[in-house]
């Protein structure tokens, strides 16, 4: 990533002669601020440290090199301590921490650093610059606990900036009462990006939802009523049938008769088989639909969490909600 690494082995054993310099600087009644009120046991442990330090790094060991560092900045922050955690960090692919520790070994300029060293923190500064993003979250509503990419970031009211790597991170705002929503943000690197988070309460959200459309248990009950009526004509018409063919009997054959034609008979006990028939799936039709009519009642429903995620084509958002 940064190919003046290739001068760290000069640069990292300098800088404890630097510390060493800027010590014997102190001989003004008015030390610098990053010596001031530093023991001389503090100076014999950063260093210490730093001289540790200093063989990891050498020796490629950038995590155990960086517990080192942080040793030694805990006992005396120097610049040029504070600029070789700048250093593990890179080589540790955590750019967001190395400009944080950057800003830090700058605080004072040039003055705590050799030419050189300055010269290269400041080249990392413009690098690193663009490698990482800047988030700025709003949020207005009291009570509103908002996490980013899963860790605790904010609770509303209020304004929060954050340095982050590039990329898609995620934003969630949540409160008692209130659908949860998810927020997706594309961070680009050496941008500045503003996000207001806004919840909606359950009562603003609540939808009315049916489990199928109004038109079928209704369909189907409506069916059931044409059932039952077409099966009643049928059955009235083979009653109807019956009492012709007694009649016929009673007239014809009131002397006796040799020859019954039973074919009117046969038809009416066809329709009185065909309308029973129907008349049973009538209504069993209607009381299923009742009962589709009844579970098909309107109900109040409330989003669990709504999710606002970015699209492919830049800045648009399409929002989903989980019912």
């Amino acid at each position: 990533m940064l190919g003046t690494l290739r001068r760290a082995r000069w640069t990292v054993m300098s800088l404890a002669l630097l510390l060493w310099t800027v010590e014997s600087a102190v001989a003004d009644p008015t030390p610098p601020p990053w010596v001031a009120g530093v023991s001389e046991q503090q100076k014999t442990t950063a260093h210490e440290r730093l001289e540790e330090g200093n063989a990891l790094f050498l020796d490629h060991k950038y995590a155990a090199a960086l517990g080192e560092y942080e040793r030694a900045v805990a006992a005396w922050d120097h610049p040029a301590i504070r600029f070789n955690i700048v250093r593990c960090l890179i080589q540790l692919d955590k750019p967001v921490e190395a400009f944080d520790n950057l800003t830090l070994a700058l605080k004072y300029g040039a003055a705590p650093l050799e030419d050189a060293v300055f010269a290269e923190a400041t080249s990392y500064q413009k690098l690193l610059a663009n490698q990482i993003g800047e988030l700025e979250v709003v949020c207005d509503q009291a009570g509103v606990a908002v996490t980013l990419d899963g860790r605790s970031l904010l609770t509303c009211p209020g304004t929060k900036r954050t340095r982050m790597v590039p990329g898609e991170h995620q934003l969630v705002g949540s409160k008692t009462g209130f659908a949860t929503r998810t927020i997706g943000v594309v961070v680009l690197g050496g941008k500045q990006q503003r996000q207001a988070v806004e919840l909606d309460s359950l009562a603003r959200t609540a939808r009315i939802t049916r489990r199928w459309g109004t038109w079928m248990p209704w369909t189907v009950f409506g069916g059931g009523i044409t059932l039952t009526a077409f099966g009643t004509l049928v059955e009235l018409k083979a009653s109807s049938d019956f009492a012709a063919f007694d009649q016929r009997i009673q007239r014809d054959c009131a002397k006796g008769c040799e020859h019954v034609d039973f074919g009117p008979r046969q038809t009416a006990q066809l329709e009185n088989r065909i309308g029973i028939g129907t008349l049973v799936v009538g209504v069993a039709t209607v009381a299923a639909g009742s009962v589709l009519i009844y579970l098909n009642r309107a109900r109040t429903t409330y989003p669990t969490e709504i999710d606002v995620r970015p699209t492919q084509h830049g800045g648009v958002f399409t929002i989903a909600g989980q019912f």
